[in-house]
């Protein structure tokens, strides 16, 4: 057994999410994955083989990965054989195809529980890991399974390079107990792409952006030297270091035409200036909402993805979108697609209507909403109802003599022309039905995008069709999905296979953007702030 290489025990969860840790089919291992196993020795125990042919007749995505990792595997062994004492002794790893990287796969050494005070069951998988890691730890000190030259455990423990790779927190703890090192294993990710930057800008380009509403890259390029390469549909928000030197007709915090804020256009090479904000059906009142309508009211982006807090407006301005775009004739309907209702289905109560009658809700909500302060007649009703309540000696009596107390509530009156709108327009779709459609001619909107894992991502965003636009739109805080986090879920996925095309928009509301009520607002703000302290501590 070599001790030239560190070797690394894999544990069964970091081979089912991250399938690429077993070369093969001509994959390319990832960049910067958190542990470099470029020239390690990897030992898969057996027990990992039994938990992964458990796996592999399921429909999931764990089965998926599963049966990968089991063909990629057996590609690698078959390529050499092996001695029974070879295999149980770790004597011939095998070099795996176009790499650097030693593969065993160790059968687990039941006699080994001899030695230790330490015998797990047959069916404690986490056990039997952690017995064939210590197995490993023996083996690569020379000493014999039977124990025979076993000698103080202190020193067979001394200075081992083996290292289990774990994702489970309590297989971590119990190998911790008994002196094994364990580590995560994942992906290393930059910065999520925000699709907007705030720059400080010279008085004299900003002067120039807000006469002639747009900037060559030259230009740019000479007077911003120090700033990253432009993405293509990249918002700048601009500003100036000095207030006194913005123009005298522009107010920064009272511009309804933010006049501040460019859009990199890649097919004229230049920051034009927003073009549709003042069209968009509801009033804009910060940056990221004027970015979001920009990106969802042009017809050359096809899919928007949208990212942010609780309460900026992701899911209302999209849908208020959706139903004026429709009415004006752009689209033929939208369908909603609620990305966190998948394992629902089977288990609520009633037809698909009533079951996704939850995930309606939101949508009929923003309706709600938008009726109440863009739609006249509603407006005056809740104007009159917030002056007179339902008192029917201070109402004023309606022409035709009706007592206005006798009428329908404005909440009733609402909820039928909501209901009607949604009949008409609206259709939403159970994750699971909207596999092989087409979304052509409509607008499709994905919600709570960050509960989807990789596979499901990719499938959704290839369901657009033609003259049809998606919208993404998601929380990286707010994962409810297993088996997901941060870094593997489906919003993220999605930004980086979009990012930098002329088709696609992205934007990123912040915690200062949250709009639905201060309270609200001041929750994230907390919560934005206590995160960096996390951060910086």
């Amino acid at each position: 057994m070599s001790d030239e290489r560190p070797i690394y025990v894999v544990d069964t969860n970091v081979i089912v999410d991250y399938v690429d840790i077993i070369p093969g089919d001509g994959n390319s291992q990832p960049e910067e994955p958190t542990v470099d196993l470029s020239h390690a020795h990897i030992v898969i125990p057996t027990v990992v083989i039994r938990e992964l042919s458990k796996f592999k007749s399921e429909k999931s995505d764990r089965g998926k990965s599963a049966r990968t990792a089991l063909r990629r595997i057996r590609k690698i062994i078959e390529s050499e054989m092996h001695s029974v004492k070879d295999n149980y002794e770790l004597k011939r790893p095998i070099l795996v195809p176009g790499s650097d990287q030693l593969l065993s796969v160790l059968p687990v050494h039941k006699n080994f529980k001899h030695i230790l005070p330490f015998c797990p069951s047959e069916d404690d998988m986490d056990g039997q890991i952690i017995l064939a890691t210590l197995a490993i730890i023996f083996l690569k000190e020379g000493r014999a399974i039977d124990g025979s030259q076993c000698g103080e455990l202190s020193h067979v423990f001394a200075n081992t390079n083996v290292t289990l790779l774990t994702n489970d927190n309590g297989l971590a703890i119990r190998a911790r107990e008994r002196g094994i090192e364990t580590q995560r294993y994942g992906y290393k990710y930059p910065e999520p792409y925000t699709g907007r930057r705030n720059v400080v800008v010279p008085k004299e380009l900003f002067d120039k952006f807000y006469k002639v509403r747009r900037i060559e890259l030259d230009e740019w390029q000479l007077y911003m030297p120090g700033q990253s390469r432009l993405i293509a549909n990249e918002f700048i928000v601009m500003s100036l270091e000095n207030d006194l030197d913005y123009p005298y007709d522009f107010n920064p915090n009272h511009d309804p035409y933010f006049s501040n804020i460019g859009r990199y256009d890649v097919t004229e090479n230049a920051i034009v200036q927003l073009r549709y904000v003042q069209d968009f059906p509801v009033q804009l009142h910060n940056a990221g909402q004027a970015i979001y309508a920009e990106a969802l009211m042009d017809r050359n982006i096809s899919a928007v993805i949208c990212t942010g807090p609780a309460g900026s407006g992701k899911t209302y301005m999209a849908t208020v979108y959706g139903y004026q775009a429709c009415k004006d004739g752009e689209y033929i309907g939208v369908t909603v697609v609620p990305c966190d209702s998948q394992s629902k289905l089977g288990a609520l109560p009633g037809d698909l209507d009533e079951k996704m009658d939850p995930d309606v809700q939101p949508l009929k909500n923003a309706l709600r909403n938008f009726l109440l302060n863009e739609d006249k007649k509603f407006k005056s009703e809740l104007e009159k109802l917030k002056k007179f309540g339902t008192d029917r000696k201070k109402q004023p009596r309606s022409p035709n003599g009706e007592d206005n107390a006798e009428k329908r509530s404005i909440k009733a009156c609402l909820k039928d022309r909501v209901d009607l709108i949604f009949e008409n327009w609206f259709t939403i779709v159970p994750i699971d039905h909207a596999r092989g459609r087409d979304f052509a001619y409509e607008l499709a909107i994905y919600d709570e995008f960050q509960d989807q894992n990789v596979s499901q991502a990719d499938t959704l965003i290839k369901r657009l069709g033609a003259e049809g636009k998606i919208v993404i739109t998601g929380d990286v805080e707010q994962i409810h999905a297993p088996y997901i986090d941060a870094s593997s879920n489906g919003l993220v996925y999605a930004s980086r296979q979009l990012m930098d095309s002329e088709m696609v928009a992205q934007v990123c509301f912040t915690e200062e953007e949250v709009i639905r009520h201060p309270l609200v607002k001041m929750i994230a703000m907390r919560q934005k702030d206590k995160k960096m302290t996390h951060r910086t501590s």
